[in-house]
């Protein structure tokens, strides 16, 4: 699979159902080609333009499956009230 396909999808977390956002970089292992963790970028609204956004940091270990239009992960939900 080439890593501008893998750009294109979709992030989803199990635990919500909701896009987290997508994939700006990837953690490799320059030897055997492992990957690591994915880096995202979370998606912002539109209050969001001037604030600095954060990447999240997702492990092999959490990555649920992989599928044609979506990566589904395994990422904890903060209790937000």
């Amino acid at each position: 699979m080439l890593l501008s396909k893998i750009e294109e999808k979709y992030i989803v977390n199990v635990n919500d159902g909701q896009t987290i956002g997508s994939i700006v970089d990837l953690d490799i292992e320059p030897n055997s080609g492992q990957i690591f963790a994915i880096y995202i970028q979370q998606d912002g609204g539109v209050m969001n333009v001037f604030k600095k956004r954060n990447l999240i940091k997702i492990t092999w270990e959490q990555i649920v499956k992989i599928g044609v239009d979506t990566i589904l992960v395994n990422y904890p939900v903060k209790n937000i009230l």
